[in-house]
């Protein structure tokens, strides 16, 4: 399968015009789509995120599991690391649509900010999002300011660009939060979401403790590249399910694995510190001591105090 990590590459895939920008583009659905025949899009991964405004459709459209109603306004968002495929009809939808890379929210940390604590544009599948007419009109304002600054020659184009898109993540937002409320498919694939990806990063890290040889192992980075998400998502999933950050669970299940061998087995402090990955044994016994209040040897000479006292 293809895997695309920005608009030139996309573009190549489609067999579209060069994009103005590889990490960023703005169009009109109904202007993209009518440089097209009408054919199917073989499935490809992407690594880019998208905010499209389907105004109007002439055609029945189905999403997964999710029929769409043709004559209301809906939001479709698309996130990093999803396969995507789908049958092109042109002159068939009308609409807006902005896409942009990693590494364009690498360079507006204030939209990353809003994007990574924003659970809707972290499923690992799309699902329409109904908004009313009234909503529609106002995104499509913002949509508009992004396309007239977009096709201008100012070279700084981009900073106000990076505003006008964060009122529209903003804006998108606000109408998600008011409609989570009253829409259960989206409050049910958000916490299913949430949940799963929980357990998947859990069931990651007690494989990886037992084969631990890297020091990245012990990165939010290293679990989140294998759970195909950005860092920032995963911390903000395990604040949203358990109220604390991915690399705080990451060094729980550290500590356990090390009371677990300090207690199980006759390993010296030196030999459990290279058994988790640690460069040095004294890098060990700082971690060790900063989360118990204890060194390891320390923890290891208590319990088997109160072993022999019951005894």
């Amino acid at each position: 399968m293809k895997d695309i990590k920005n608009l030139t590459e996309l573009s190549e895939y489609m067999g579209l015009p060069r994009p103005m920008d590889e990490n960023f583009v703005v169009k009109r659905i109904e202007d993209y789509y009518n440089d097209f025949d009408e054919k199917p899009i073989k499935p490809f991964r992407h690594k880019l995120y998208a905010i499209s405004l389907y105004a109007a459709l002439n055609i029945d459209v189905q999403v997964g599991f999710w029929k769409v109603n043709p004559r209301t306004p809906f939001l479709m968002f698309k996130s990093p690391y999803q396969v995507m495929a789908w049958t092109v009809h042109p002159g068939s939808m009308r609409g807006w649509s902005v896409i942009f890379s990693e590494e364009f929210l690498s360079r507006h940390k204030q939209l990353a900010n809003i994007i990574h604590d924003f659970p809707f544009l972290q499923l690992d599948k799309s699902i329409p999002f109904e908004i009313e007419t009234e909503d529609r009109i106002w995104l499509e304002m913002t949509y508009q300011k992004i396309l007239d600054e977009y096709r201008s020659e100012i070279p700084d184009k981009f900073e106000l660009i990076a505003s006008y898109l964060q009122t529209l993540l903003l804006q998108v937002k606000r109408l998600y939060n008011r409609q989570i409320l009253s829409e259960a498919p989206l409050l049910e694939a958000t916490n299913q979401h949430n949940v799963e990806m929980l357990g998947k990063f859990k069931s990651l890290l007690n494989d990886s403790l037992l084969h631990l040889n890297e020091v990245n192992q012990r990165s939010v980075g290293y679990y989140a590249e294998k759970l195909s998400v950005h860092p920032n998502h995963l911390n903000a999933m395990a604040k949203r399910v358990t109220g604390t950050t991915a690399l705080h669970i990451i060094h729980e299940h550290i500590v356990h694995a090390a009371k677990t061998l300090l207690l199980q087995t006759t390993m010296t402090v030196k030999e459990v510190a290279y058994k988790l990955a640690f460069k040095e044994p004294t890098h060990f016994v700082t971690f060790f001591k900063k989360q118990t209040g204890l060194t390891p040897l320390q923890f290891r000479e208590q319990k088997a105090e109160k072993v022999n006292l019951i005894l």
